[in-house]
């Protein structure tokens, strides 16, 4: 097959790692998504004041940006499958800490401020794995439509 505006041949191979960075792309999302839309249950759940539920909010966005950059700069010295690994290992301490995070609070009666503690630092670990999932997609992407980049950068942040 063929990407008719560069003539660049795509294989079998680079269709499935484009569809496999999409994939973590849109986990990416997801994680984003739904952690917003938890702020306001994990708030009425754990008791928290707004500004708890607005450290919620930030912890999960601000190292996103942070590993972005810092992978972005290191990317090709500790190797992409590291950075895959590490984004896969975070997103799974992420939804093991975030539903622990319930049962230790027990309906607010448990401990809240443990739950708090585990909410907070799973976003942080969430944050950093999603800047991660942007810090390796892009660059296996643009290496591997190096003739129409644009594109296909394009097309997996659709």
């Amino acid at each position: 097959m063929n990407d008719t505006a560069s003539g660049q041949a795509i294989s079998k191979h680079d269709k499935l790692m484009f569809w496999g960075c999409f994939i973590a792309l849109i986990t990416t999302a997801f994680a984003f998504v739904s952690r917003l839309f938890l702020l306001g249950e994990w708030g009425g759940e754990f008791g928290l004041d707004p500004a708890q539920v607005g450290e919620l909010a930030g912890i999960g966005i601000w190292p996103f940006a942070v590993s972005i950059i810092i992978f972005s700069l290191f990317i090709d010295k500790i190797g992409y499958k590291f950075a895959m690994c590490f984004s896969f290992v975070g997103y799974l301490v992420w939804s093991v800490v975030g539903v622990a995070a319930y049962f230790v609070s027990d309906g607010g009666k448990g401990d809240t401020d443990l739950a708090y503690k585990m909410l907070y630092w799973g976003s942080f670990l969430l944050g950093l794995s999603n800047g991660t999932v942007e810090a390796y997609i892009n660059p296996v992407v643009a290496t591997m439509f190096s003739k129409n980049k644009t594109k296909w950068l394009s097309l997996i942040h659709i």
